[in-house]
């Protein structure tokens, strides 16, 4: 287990009113051959961080390569200017919506994220060989998919639907 190394990843919940009503955007994961234990099930646009890519520059670039959408703006977004008071050594802080981990999968990988609510424009052009079934859903729809048919959805991204669906319930 010690040559292991924890994969950073970000994730994006984007967000759109939609006749005045609140919905998220959710898709099918569809990685029948480096996923199969996942394939299929219900998850949001996700994917790894490379080595010193600034975190918002991994998320745009994630969700525009999965969706075909622009990310518009980061939903109580803060960071930092970036700093430089060593030279060659470049930091910054951020906050995101919430951060996750996996402890222990089924075949997956020993992820670390950082998640964000996510304003968004754009067409929906889905990047077929890691997902499919594209769609927006309403907080109800989101509700019922966590309470009734939380088998569905992907491990790694259920604990996070489920606090943002807390966290929009308790400040709605």
């Amino acid at each position: 287990m010690k040559n292991i190394k924890n994969y950073v990843v970000v994730s994006a919940i984007l967000e759109r009113n939609i006749n005045s009503e609140l919905h998220i955007f959710i898709q099918t994961r569809w990685k029948p051959k480096t996923s199969p234990n996942y394939t299929g099930m219900i998850e949001i646009p996700a994917g790894g961080v490379e080595p010193y890519e600034n975190i918002y520059e991994a998320i745009s670039r994630e969700v525009k390569e999965e969706t075909g959408l622009i990310i518009t703006n980061i939903v109580n977004d803060f960071r930092s200017e970036i700093s430089e008071n060593v030279i060659h050594d470049k930091n910054h802080i951020f906050s995101p919506f919430i951060c996750q981990q996996s402890l222990e999968t089924n075949g997956g990988l020993p992820w670390v994220g950082f998640v964000f609510r996510c304003g968004v424009t754009g067409k929906i052009k889905m990047q077929k060989n890691e997902a499919k079934d594209p769609r927006w859903i309403s907080i109800n729809e989101l509700k019922h998919l966590i309470q009734k048919k939380p088998e569905t959805i992907f491990p790694l991204q259920f604990p996070v639907l489920k606090q943002y669906l807390s966290f929009i319930e308790k400040n709605k």
